[in-house]
This record gives structure tokens, sequence and C-alpha cells, in this order.
């Protein structure tokens, strides 16, 4: 599951358009943030993705997208420990699950 919806739930409650409304709220922060991501990307500024991905670490796990939350954090750590090649080697990942909870999202939002 790409998005548990139940992790939002905990923290919001089970009104379908609070959680829904959360869940399009992440999504434009999440596109601000990877924008500011690949920005830092673009220059080689690991202080800029570190933070970009500690912000979307915590948005994520707490709508329930723990997988990209886990790939937001080793980013972080890789950036925090100036590891270029590492952070280089999980940018397409990163992509790859913010894509993926993108499509989780749509897919929520159109059945709320």
């Amino acid at each position: 599951m790409i998005v548990d919806v139940r992790v939002l739930e905990e923290l919001v409650g089970h009104e379908p358009e609070i959680v829904r409304d959360f869940l399009l709220q992440y999504r434009t922060s999440a596109r601000a943030i990877m924008t500011d991501f690949r920005r830092g990307q673009a220059a080689g500024d690991l202080v800029t993705m570190s933070r970009a991905t500690h912000k979307l670490k915590s948005s994520a796990r707490a709508i329930g997208a723990g997988g990209l939350g886990d790939v937001c954090a080793r980013i972080e750590g890789a950036a925090a420990a100036g590891d270029a090649q590492a952070v280089t080697t999980l940018c397409p990942e990163l992509e790859r699950s913010v894509a993926a909870v993108e499509v989780a999202i749509d897919r929520l939002v159109g059945a709320a």
C-alpha cells in the first residue's frame, strides 16, 4: 500500500472531506518541496536537499506514505553526511516514490 490513509485518519479523524483536504494539501506541499529539492540537486547543494527531504519525510509519513518517508530519511541522512554519491544514487527512487504517492492520492481523492 503506497498511502495507508488509516495513518492520516488517526491524526485527523475519519471524516472523508477532512482526509481529502489533507491529501490535497500534502500534494501541493510535496510539489513545492520537490521543486526545492530539484533546485538543490541541480546546484549540488546537499544542505537544500537534506532540508527538503526532511520536510517531505515528515509530511509523507503523516499521510501514511511510509515508503516515501523511508526514502526521504535515507537521502536526508546521506546529504547530512556529505555523501553526494549516495544522494545521487537515491534520487531516481525518490522521484519514483513521489510519483507513486501522487497517483495513489489521485485515486484516494477520486474515491473520497
